[in-house]
């Protein structure tokens, strides 16, 4: 649950109240490199920017199926525990409760491993981005200066140049950190989707009425009941249920 509410926090967030801003912010630094220093410095933006969101969205794809391990693994493990506590009685009885512990211990193992990967995935994620963008900067400032030992430019336009790339680095991070935590929410809450799917077994006949009872009493015969027809539970039970 609490996976859940975050990640539908997550999404609302970014969604709404950072994108827009972050890609305008973008748009006016790209003008400016295409206003001020011609078409090449805005190619190898653009370039940078298609490589580096490429990028963060195959990284963050191919994290996806971490993350739905380790979401598994953590609900396992939870229900394991819920199970174990609400039925303490018969685990007493029994005297398993060592075998309860293991098996808890065995959920949480792979909850941790499935953790440490989403992390070590993260890491890598950042330094793929951090490389794609540190091979546009460099080329830029070689454009750069290359110019200003041709007297096209000056000192203070590698400086602006190199002000605009650390400028354009803050909304290019953010479009990454916003599209991961958008695929994270959408893992975190796809269970809830998945519950709700799921269609009704029992359902009413197309021509059922109302149900309506009076003073009469219900009678029930040969009543069968099983959750795996393997192994039935009730097998042909008749009972009455008087009227109150």
């Amino acid at each position: 649950e609490a996976g859940t509410s975050k990640g539908i926090e997550t999404i609302v967030r970014f969604t709404i109240l950072n994108s827009v801003p972050t890609v305008i912010e973008f748009l006016l630094t790209a003008v400016i490199f295409w206003w001020g220093y011609g078409f090449s410095y805005l190619a190898v933006t653009a370039f940078t920017v298609w490589a580096y969101i490429w990028f963060t969205i195959r990284a963050s794809d191919w994290r996806i199926a971490i993350r739905r391990s380790m979401n598994d693994s953590d609900t396992d493990a939870n229900t394991k525990a819920i199970d174990s506590l609400l039925n303490f009685e018969t685990v007493k009885y029994f005297g398993n409760e060592e075998m309860e512990a293991k098996r808890f211990d065995k959920s949480m193992e792979r909850y941790e491993k499935a953790a440490t990967d989403v992390w070590t995935s993260l890491g890598w994620l950042n330094f793929g981005q951090g490389v794609i963008f540190g091979i546009g900067t460099t080329i830029m400032l070689v454009l750069s200066a290359l110019a200003v030992q041709r007297g096209e430019q000056t000192v203070g336009d590698f400086v602006f140049v190199n002000s605009m790339l650390l400028q354009l680095s803050v909304p290019l991070n953010f479009i990454g950190f916003v599209y991961r935590e958008i695929r994270q929410g959408l893992t975190d809450i796809e269970q809830m989707f998945d519950l709700l799917e799921v269609q009704t077994e029992v359902k009413d006949a197309p021509d059922a009425t109302e149900l309506r009872i009076g003073q009469g009493a219900i009678s029930f015969k040969d009543v069968h009941f099983a959750y795996d027809a393997a192994r039935p539970i009730l097998k042909g039970i008749p009972f009455d249920v008087p009227a109150s």
